[in-house]
């Protein structure tokens, strides 16, 4: 009877030791959850105090991605060891002495096995905390930086109406120099968290005096304090339309250059709240990483074609009448329209599909063949063909996308002179 007898209280010993290190255990890791609630709790208040700021220093945006990043991590983390309390709130309760015949019970049927695998649970740990607390540290020091770098503060900007962007206003200029002869710029700004405050363009230039002169262009970019948006427009049109001859490009671009000088023709209104949430959602999409090709000033296009698009554009769509080919059948311009998007993300490898004429091509390639396509066979496609077509052509790739057409317009018309009888 000794050794069953010395064998229980060898098992009682190992259950009340058991039993200790687990309460210990336990208000460790109640600490230790503490410590990362807490400081998760900071993470989230930098968050949310940088998310009501522009910033426009992509730098900053790239901090807030990681912040953001390791809050999503903590996140993760405690909602994996943050398991829902037992009915005594994860305390030991001592009822009466029936407490101690269960310890008894259980001291009977221990067996050595089931003490191997005791702590084999994964466990918080106090350095995983305070890992969480540096980066708390670190980002309460970057709300001090993006609030001392808050564009609003600067009393000089490039252009006057740029405070009023990055303040989230929207911006209509018209000119109406006669009654057929008028132009029109519209910006307008989307502020997404984490994304900066981009800005939607809309530029459009009529004269129906000289009806191939008429010119238009959407244009998504992201903005800083100094941007200078008109000249980013002109730089996109001539690097887009330098494949062909631009009609009267002089012209629209001498009046967009005018503009930024009128700041009393700026008007602000204020866009419905289902548009806005569709702007930012269409520019999420065109541009899932805000801060993608950072570091590439000439764009992502510019090591595939001569096409050189700046890196804060999102999307460029433009419409305009372009010089066609001396041989030209009709005699007439053709009508370019264009589609740009740097950053988007379609195929997983580049290909380009053509329609013309009935017929459906796809062949892959990049944007530089794209271009080629459209100067050599789209246009002498075009002005051999005796009645009015296109030519279609999209470019899909994992970064970047292009979509072109011209159109070829009728012939004019003929003056028959009678000879009077």
């Amino acid at each position: 009877m000794a050794l069953p007898s010395a064998i229980a209280k060898e098992g009682v010993n190992k259950v009340f030791s058991y039993i200790s290190t687990k309460v210990e255990d336990k208000a460790s890791r109640a600490d230790t959850i503490t410590r990362l609630e807490i400081a998760l709790a900071r993470l989230d208040i930098a968050l949310e105090k940088t998310g009501r700021i522009p910033i426009t220093y992509v730098s900053l945006l790239r901090s807030r991605k990681d912040i953001k990043g390791v809050y999503m991590e903590g996140t993760e983390l405690l909602n994996k060891h943050k398991k829902p309390q037992d009915e005594n709130d994860g305390h030991v309760v001592v009822r009466s002495s029936s407490y101690f015949q269960w310890i008894a019970d259980r001291a009977a049927n221990f067996s050595i096995s089931s003490l191997v695998g005791l702590g084999t649970e994964k466990k918080l740990s106090s350095s995983v905390a305070q890992k969480f607390e540096r980066y708390a540290d670190w980002a309460e020091k970057f709300v001090a930086e993006v609030e001392s770098g808050c564009p609003l503060r600067h009393d000089t900007f490039r252009y006057p109406f740029l405070k009023h962007l990055l303040e989230g206003k929207s911006l209509r200029c018209q000119i109406v120099k006669n009654p057929s002869h008028s132009l029109s710029l519209d910006l307008h700004p989307v502020i997404v968290e984490g994304r900066g405050v981009e800005v939607q363009l809309r530029y459009e230039y009529n004269d129906l005096r000289k009806l191939e002169e008429p010119f238009f262009i959407d244009m998504d970019l992201r903005i800083y304090e100094d941007t200078d948006i008109i000249g980013t427009s002109i730089k996109c049109i001539q690097r887009l339309t330098s494949p062909f001859k631009l009609v009267a490009e002089s012209a629209i671009i001498g009046e967009l250059t005018l503009l930024p000088n009128l700041q009393d023709n700026f008007h602000s209104y204020v866009l419905p709240s289902s548009i806005k949430e569709i702007c930012a959602f269409y520019t999420e999409f065109l541009r899932p990483d805000p801060i993608c090709c950072n570091g590439n000033s000439c764009g992502t296009l510019a090591n595939k074609s001569s096409i050189e698009i700046p890196e804060p554009v999102i999307r460029i769509c433009f419409s305009c009448y372009i010089s066609a080919p001396k041989n030209n059948l009709r005699n007439a311009p053709l009508v370019l329209n264009g589609i740009f998007q740097p950053h988007a993300c379609w195929y997983s490898n580049d290909e380009i599909h053509i329609k013309y004429g009935g017929k459906k091509e796809r062949k892959n390639g990049g944007v530089q063949q794209l271009e080629e396509i459209a100067r050599s066979h789209a246009l002498d496609y075009l002005v051999h063909e005796p009645e009015p077509t296109d030519y279609a052509l999209w470019w899909l790739s994992m970064h970047g996308a292009a979509f072109v057409t011209l159109k070829a317009m009728p012939r004019p018309s003929r003056r028959v002179s009678k000879r009077k009888r």
